[in-house]
């Protein structure tokens, strides 16, 4: 039986946006090291099912060494901690349909309403910070993940390995074919294709977020 927390994903992305209340609870709960520190030398991050476990295994597959991520948070305070502390970042984004449909596959507890709400409350959050981060879209992400390095070397003056774009095709695939399967098999039968026309409102706020961060990645050159 799946017990349903309607608002879970929102009160928990309205704390991360403080990471001086978010963090210690997280640590407290969580591996700490996933954690954006002064000794973060990069921060991937993202909403749930933006491409974050791609992401972070292209980078550190790309020849990046024991380089320090922070990854995995999936919370705000993560880039708020970044740009504290002038640590380069990855902002993953991914149109919330396709987030909160691959979301519900892993997140069963959670509804549909829920994760649209916390999907603006974190993006809204983000964009005061815009000069503290990378915008690297899902489909860029999934398709030229070196792409992404390479705006984060531009902006940062950083100096990241791109990723080989052969093996970036076959990782590629072997993910998208992963999240399909998880959608079929795990997600739960009311929640597999949410119908989304019942949050007609939730949608056009989430889509108005994701309409204006693609935007400004073309200013990143990763869209």
């Amino acid at each position: 039986m799946h017990i349903h927390i309607p608002f879970h994903w929102t009160l928990r992305t309205h704390a991360g946006s403080r990471p001086w209340l978010f963090n210690p609870v997280f640590r407290a709960l969580n591996a700490g090291e996933r954690l954006t520190a002064r000794n973060t030398e990069l921060v991937i991050e993202g909403f749930p099912r933006s491409g974050n476990s791609f992401s972070v295994f292209a980078f550190l597959n790309a020849g990046a060494g024991n380089i320090a991520v922070a990854h995995h948070v999936h919370s705000p305070s993560q880039i708020v901690s970044a740009a504290r502390y002038d640590i380069p970042a990855i902002l993953l984004i991914r149109s919330p349909k396709d987030a909160v449909t691959a979301g519900l596959a892993k997140i069963a507890t959670h509804t549909a309403s829920d994760l649209l709400r916390a999907y603006s409350v974190y993006y809204r959050a983000l964009r005061p910070l815009r000069d503290h981060y990378v915008i690297a879209p899902f489909e860029t992400v999934t398709t030229d993940f070196g792409r992404i390095v390479a705006a984060v070397n531009r902006r940062f003056g950083t100096g990241f390995e791109e990723f080989d774009q052969n093996r970036h095709r076959m990782l590629s695939k072997a993910f998208l074919a992963q999240e399909k399967l998880e959608a079929s098999a795990y997600a739960p039968l009311t929640e597999r294709h949410p119908r989304f026309e019942r949050y007609a409102f939730l949608v056009e706020r989430a889509e108005r977020h994701h309409a204006a961060y693609m935007t400004l990645a073309q200013d990143d050159r990763t869209a």
